[in-house]
C-alpha cells in the first residue's frame, strides 16, 4: 500500500508547472507595468449636467415664474434626479438649472437621452417667447490638453485656419475623443443707418430690412425635367461682399431715381461685440481643447499629441506662438513617476528590512516573495481593467508589508522546525499545514477589512477609493498562494539548516538576541504589574481618541500642481471692460513674476474643464478667470501664500479668489443655505448669517448667490397713442433692437465662413435713457417716423439680479472663503452654534453645504464601513476560534493601535483626512493579524503541550515576538515613503499605518499577553477544578 504523499511532495511533483506558471505571470506583470493605462486618479463620475433656457427680454422674476418653476416641476418627475442637490439660477433672459443625477442611477447616458427628448416635447408648453430649452450632459467632459495659439499680428480668422489644420491631424490619433476650440471672435457686417439721411429721403428702416433680407437667402427654385435629365435651378445670393450690400437699392421711383444703402448709411465689416474673449500672456489667442477616449493611456496620448504640436509649430508663421496651459498627460506622468519611485523605495525598504534582520538565505527567500507577488498582481490588475494610478499604487504600497507577512510567518515556522531537528522535507510540509488556518484567516480578515468600502462608499469618495479594495484583494490572494506554494518549495531547496546552524547570522542574530532578551525581561516585569499594564493600554487608547478630537479635520487636501486659478467676480451688471480691467491688474502682476510660465486670461467666461473636479463658472460679463502655469508645485504654493494675502482685496469693486485645485465639487468651503418663499425674508436672514460669518476670524469674502439688484429701464406703452399711430409692442421691440443692439437681417457666406449682416440705426452706443427716448421709430402705416417718447412712458426700476433656487425652493446661499492654511471645519465650529441659535421666521430653514455637507455625505459612510469591518473581523475570529472571549481578546489589538495612529497624524502635521480614515481601516486588519499569530500559538501551548495559563501566555509572547516584530516592521517601513514624500493626500495614510503599527506592536507585545492571562484566568481555574469539560 502506497503512503499518502506529503504536502511538499505534491508541490515538488508539480515543480516545473509551478515555476513555468510563475515565470509567465511575472512576465505578464512586467509587460503590464509598461502598458497599463495610466491616470492621476480613478475616473470620477460627474453626475451633474445643465438645462439652459433662453427667454429674451424677460426679467429674472419672469424667468423664474414662467420658465424655471415649470421646468423644475417637469424635471422632478424623473426619479433619477437628486432634487436635494439640483439647483437653479434665474436671471435676465436666461435660466440655468444644475441637474444632479442620483448616485443609484447606473446609466446616466440613457437618463440624459430620455430627458433631452422629453424637453423637446415639453418646450411647447412654455411661453412663446422662450427661444430655446437645451440640456447639456457634456458638462463634466475634461480636457486632456489645453493649448493656446496666440499672435499679436494675425486675425482671429487666420488663427482659426491654422487651428483647423492642426485639429485634422489630431483627430487621426485613434484615442482622440473631442476636439474643440474656444475664444474665436466672429466678424460681422453692420449696416449703420443715418437718422438724418433716412428722414431726408423718406426711407423707413423697415424698407431697408425688406431690401436686404431676401437677397441674402438661398431658396429652392424647382428643377427642369426633360424626360432624360433632371436639372435643378439655382439662384445664387446677390449679396457676397460689403460692396454688394452698399449698392443694394432700397427705393426707386418711376423716373429712374434710386436710393442705395450707401446713400443713407455706411456698411462696416468688424468684430461682433464680444460677450467674452481670451488672452495668453496679454495677447489675443484661441484655446484648443483635446479630450481622450476613456480606457487609453493618457501619457502615451500626450506623447502622440506633442509630436503633432511640434509638426504644427513648423507649419505656422514665426509671429504665431503655441503655449500649453494645461497638460494632464504631463501631470499624470510626473505623479505616476513620483509614486512609482515611492513604490520602488517601499519595496527596497521592505526587502532591506528582511535582509537586515534575517539570515541571508532566509532573507532572500522571504524577499523574493515581494516582487513575485507584486508583479503577478499588476498582471491581474491589467487584465481586469484597473488603471495604473495613484490610488491603485497606494493600495500596492499599503499591501507591501502584508504581502511579506505570510512569507515571514511560514519561513519562521520552517526554520523553527529545522532547529527542532525535523528534516527539511517534513519541516516544509509542516510549516504550511500547521499555520495555514491562521494565515488564511488573517488574509481573509485583511480582504474583508477593505471589502465594505465598496459597499458603503459612493459619490466622490466611492469613485476615488473603488480600485483600492480590488488591488489589495488581488495582492493578498496572490501573496497567500506564493507563501503556501512557492515559499515552502524555495525553503526546501535553499534552506537546509535552522538558525542554530547558520554561520552567516553574525550581527543580525546578535541584534535579534538582544531584542529578544530585552523583550523577555520586559515581559517578566509586565506580569508582575498586570493592572498597571492594563491601565497603560486603556490610557493610550483614551489619549489617542483625544488627540484625534483636537486634530484638524479635512476631507481632502489641495492638489500639488504647477497650476492654479484666479477667479474674479464683479457685481452683476458690470461691463466686460470693467471685468477685463480687474483681470488685467492681476495678470500684469503675474506676468512680471519669474516663477510664472504662462497666464491665460478668460474674460467673461471660464476655461474649459481642465480637471474633473474643477467645474467652470457659467459665462457672464461680470466674471473672469486666470489660469496660471508655474515652474513647479512649490512655486504654486509660494505664489498663493504670498499673493492671496497681498492682492485678494486689491480691487474694492471685485472679489479676487486665489484658488488651488482641490478634490471637492463645492464652490466654497463654507456654505449656509437659507430657504423660504419670500425673497425679502430670506434676504434679511442671509444678512444676519453674513454678519455672524464676518465676526469669525479666518473668513474671507462673505457673499450670497442672490446678486445685487439690477437697475433697468421700464417702458410702458401708451396704448391709445400707439394704436392710433399704428404701432404695436412688437414693432417697438424691433425698432429699439435696431437702435441698440442691431437686428440680424441676412447672412453672407465666404466659402464656409458665415458673416451675419445686422441693421443698426447708428454706431453710437446708447448711454442714457434720453438717447433711447429720442430715437425715431417707424410704422408700416405711416410715412413719417415718431420719437420713442411719443409712444411710451419711461421708468427706472430695480429687479433681482439673480434668483437662486434649490430643491424647487428659493434659497440664498451665504458662502465664505477661508484664509490659506486654515481649516473650514474649525471655523464652522465657531459660527455654527451661533447660527443655529437664530430665531428664524416661519417657513424659513437653514442647511449647511460646502465641506460640512461633503463630510456628512462622503465621510460618514467610511465610519459605517469601519463598523462593518470590525463586525466581519469578529465573525471570522469567532468562526476560527469558536470562543467569544478569544475573538474579543484578539480584537483588543485594534484600540491598542489608535494612539499610534493619532500620534502619527499629529506629529507629521497633517490634518485628519479621508485617507487617514482609510489608513485606520487598513490598520485594523493588519494589527489583528498579530493577535491571531500570538493567540493561536498560546492556545496550542496550553491545550496541546499542557503549559499553565501564565506559562503559555509568556512563552507564546516570547516565541512569536520575532515574526510579529518582523511583519510589523516590514509593513511600517513599507509606507514610510508616503510620509517622506510630503504628499498631503497620502501622507496622512502613511503616518496612520506606520506609527499605528509601531506603537501597536509595542503595546500588543506588552498588553496582549497580560490580557490573555486575565481573560482566561477564571476559565483556567474552572478547568483545573473540573468544572469545564
Amino acid at each position: 500500500m502506497r503512503n499518502k504523499r506529503t504536502y511538499i511532495e505534491n508541490i515538488r511533483r508539480h515543480k516545473q508547472l509551478i515555476i513555468i506558471s510563475t515565470t509567465i505571470l511575472v512576465i505578464l506583470g512586467v509587460i503590464a507595468l509598461t502598458q497599463m493605462p495610466r491616470d492621476e486618479f480613478p475616473e470620477f463620475k460627474i453626475r451633474q449636467g445643465l438645462i439652459i433656457g433662453v427667454f429674451p427680454g424677460a426679467t429674472s422674476q419672469q424667468v423664474e415664474e414662467q420658465l424655471t418653476k415649470k421646468v423644475e416641476n417637469y424635471l422632478f418627475q424623473y426619479e433619477s434626479v437628486d432634487k436635494r442637490k439640483t439647483h437653479s439660477v434665474s436671471k435676465e433672459n436666461v435660466m440655468v438649472i444644475y441637474v444632479e443625477v442620483q448616485k443609484k442611477e447606473k446609466d446616466t447616458k440613457a437618463f440624459w437621452a430620455k430627458l433631452k427628448h422629453g424637453l423637446n416635447d415639453f418646450k411647447g408648453e412654455l411661453p412663446s417667447g422662450v427661444m430655446s430649452l437645451t440640456a447639456n450632459d457634456d458638462f463634466g467632459n475634461t480636457s486632456a490638453i489645453l493649448l493656446a495659439v496666440e499672435s499679436e499680428t494675425k486675425t482671429y480668422k487666420e488663427l482659426e485656419k491654422y487651428i483647423e489644420k492642426f485639429e485634422e491631424s489630431i483627430r487621426k490619433i485613434p484615442s482622440t475623443s473631442r476636439v474643440n476650440h474656444y475664444g474665436f471672435q466672429k466678424e460681422e457686417i453692420n449696416v449703420y443707418i443715418d437718422d438724418s439721411k433716412i428722414t431726408n429721403y423718406g426711407i423707413k428702416p423697415i424698407m431697408v430690412l425688406a431690401a436686404l433680407r431676401p437677397e441674402g437667402s438661398i431658396n429652392y427654385a424647382g428643377d427642369i425635367d426633360d424626360g432624360n435629365f433632371i436639372r435643378p435651378i439655382h439662384i445664387p445670393s446677390d449679396l457676397k461682399t460689403e460692396n454688394d450690400i452698399a449698392n443694394q437699392i432700397v427705393y426707386s421711383d418711376p423716373f429712374g431715381n434710386v436710393v442705395r444703402i450707401k446713400d443713407i448709411g455706411k456698411v462696416v465689416r468688424e468684430y461682433e461685440e464680444p460677450n467674452s474673449y481670451i488672452r495668453l500672456n496679454g495677447k489675443k489667442c484661441l484655446i484648443v481643447s483635446l479630450e481622450m477616449l476613456p480606457g487609453n493611456n493618457i501619457v502615451q496620448y500626450g506623447d502622440e499629441v506633442k509630436k503633432e504640436i511640434e509638426k504644427f509649430k513648423t507649419q505656422i508663421p514665426s509671429d504665431v506662438r503655441v503655449g500649453l496651459i494645461s497638460d494632464m498627460p504631463d501631470f499624470v506622468s510626473q505623479s505616476i513617476y513620483n509614486f512609482l519611485k515611492e513604490f520602488g523605495l517601499a519595496i527596497i525598504s521592505v526587502i532591506f528590512v528582511t535582509i537586515l534582520l534575517l539570515p541571508r538565505r532566509v532573507a532572500l527567500v522571504t524577499a523574493s516573495a515581494i516582487p513575485i507577488s507584486i508583479l503577478i498582481t499588476l498582471g491581474i490588475m491589467w487584465t481586469t481593467g484597473i488603471n495604473l494610478q495613484t490610488v491603485s499604487l497606494a493600495g500596492l504600497i499599503i499591501v507591501l508589508g502584508m504581502v511579506v507577512d505570510n512569507a515571514i510567518v511560514i519561513i519562521d515556522n520552517y526554520v523553527e522546525k529545522l532547529d527542532q531537528g525535523i528534516s527539511p522535507h517534513d519541516a516544509a510540509s509542516q510549516s504550511v499545514t500547521d499555520l495555514f488556518a491562521s494565515v488564511f484567516s488573517a488574509t481573509l480578515i485583511l480582504i474583508f477589512t477593505f471589502a465594505p468600502m465598496v459597499m458603503f462608499m459612493s459619490g466622490l469618495v466611492g469613485d476615488f477609493i473603488k480600485s483600492l479594495p480590488l488591488t489589495i484583494t488581488y495582492a493578498l490572494l496572490i501573496s497567500l498562494l506564493v507563501s503556501v506554494v512557492l515559499v515552502p518549495l524555495m525553503s526546501y531547496i535553499f534552506i537546509k539548516q535552522g538558525l542554530k546552524g547558520d554561520k552567516s547570522k553574525g550581527k543580525k542574530e546578535a541584534f535579534l538576541r538582544w531584542l529578544q532578551s530585552f523583550y523577555d525581561n520586559t515581559l517578566e516585569v509586565t506580569f508582575k504589574k498586570k493592572k498597571t499594564v492594563v491601565l497603560i493600554g486603556v490610557g493610550t487608547f483614551v489619549l489617542g481618541i483625544l488627540i484625534m478630537m483636537i486634530t484638524p479635520q479635512q476631507s481632502f487636501p489641495s492638489f500639488d500642481r504647477n497650476q492654479f486659478a484666479v477667479e474674479v467676480s464683479l457685481p452683476v451688471g458690470s461691463s466686460l471692460n470693467q471685468t477685463d480691467a480687474a483681470l488685467k491688474e492681476i495678470e500684469e502682476i503675474l506676468k512680471k513674476d519669474s516663477r510664472v510660465k504662462e497666464v491665460a486670461a478668460f474674460v467673461g467666461t471660464s476655461s474649459p474643464r481642465f480637471n474633473t473636479l474643477y467645474a467652470p463658472n457659467f459665462p457672464a460679463k461680470n466674471i473672469g478667470q486666470l489660469l496660471v502655469i508655474t515652474e513647479s508645485s512649490e512655486a504654486t504654493k509660494e505664489i498663493l501664500d504670498e499673493y492671496s494675502k497681498k492682492y485678494s482685496n486689491s480691487n474694492p469693486n471685485a472679489h479676487i479668489k486665489w484658488k488651488q485645485l482641490e478634490m471637492t465639487f463645492s464652490k466654497s468651503p463654507i456654505e449656509v443655505r437659507i430657504s423660504g418663499d419670500s425673497i425679502k425674508t430670506i434676504k434679511l436672514v442671509a444678512a444676519q448669517v453674513a454678519g455672524i460669518m464676518r465676526g469669525v476670524e479666518g473668513t474671507e469674502w462673505i457673499k450670497t448667490d442672490y446678486a445685487e439688484p439690477l437697475q433697468s429701464v421700464r417702458l410702458d406703452l401708451k396704448r391709445d397713442e400707439a394704436n392710433r399711430l399704428g404701432y404695436s409692442k412688437t414693432i417697438l421691440n424691433y425698432s429699439l433692437l435696431v437702435g441698440t443692439k442691431g437686428f440680424p437681417v441676412s447672412t453672407i457666406w465666404e466659402n464656409d465662413y458665415p458673416l451675419n449682416v445686422n441693421l443698426r440705426i447708428d454706431s453710437k452706443v446708447k448711454t442714457n435713457i434720453d438717447e433711447v427716448m429720442n430715437q425715431y421709430v417707424t410704422s408700416p402705416l405711416l410715412v413719417s417716423s415718431v420719437p420713442v417718447r411719443q409712444l411710451v412712458d419711461a421708468k427706472q426700476e430695480w429687479t433681482e439680479g439673480e434668483i437662486a433656487r434649490r430643491n424647487g425652493i428659493r434659497t440664498i446661499t451665504v458662502s465664505a472663503d477661508i484664509e490659506r492654511g486654515l481649516y473650514a471645519e474649525n471655523i464652522l465650529k465657531k459660527m455654527k452654534p451661533i447660527i443655529d441659535k437664530m430665531k428664524l421666521p416661519e417657513d424659513v430653514e437653514i442647511n449647511y453645504g460646502g465641506e460640512y455637507e461633503m463630510s456628512i455625505e462622503e465621510v460618514t459612510p467610511i465610519y459605517y464601513s469601519l463598523l462593518v469591518t470590525i463586525a466581519i473581523i469578529f465573525i471570522i475570529l469567532l468562526i476560527q476560534f469558536r470562543n467569544t472571549k478569544t475573538a474579543l481578546l484578539i480584537m483588543m489589538t485594534m484600540p491598542l493601535s489608535i494612539f499610534g495612529a493619532a500620534f502619527g497624524v499629529k506629529i507629521t502635521g497633517y490634518p485628519f483626512s479621508i485617507t487617514a480614515l482609510i489608513g485606520i481601516i487598513s490598520l485594523m486588519g493588519i494589527v489583528v493579524r498579530n493577535g491571531i499569530i500570538y493567540i493561536t500559538y498560546a492556545e496550542e501551548l496550553r491545550k496541546e503541550h499542557g503549559l499553565t495559563l501564565e506559562d503559555a501566555a509568556v512563552s507564546a509572547a516570547k516565541r512569536r515576538m520575532r515574526p510579529i516584530f518582523l511583519t510589523s516592521t516590514a509593513a511600517a517601513v513599507g509606507v514610510m515613503p508616503m510620509i517622506i514624500s510630503g504628499s498631503t493626500l497620502w501622507g496622512p495614510l502613511g503616518a496612520v499605518i506606520c506609527f499605528g503599527l509601531i506603537f501597536g506592536l509595542i503595546l500588543s507585545l506588552i498588553v496582549l499577553p497580560v490580557l490573555y492571562y486575565l481573560f482566561h484566568r477564571k476559565d483556567f481555574v474552572k478547568i483545573e477544578n473540573g468544572e469545564l469539560a
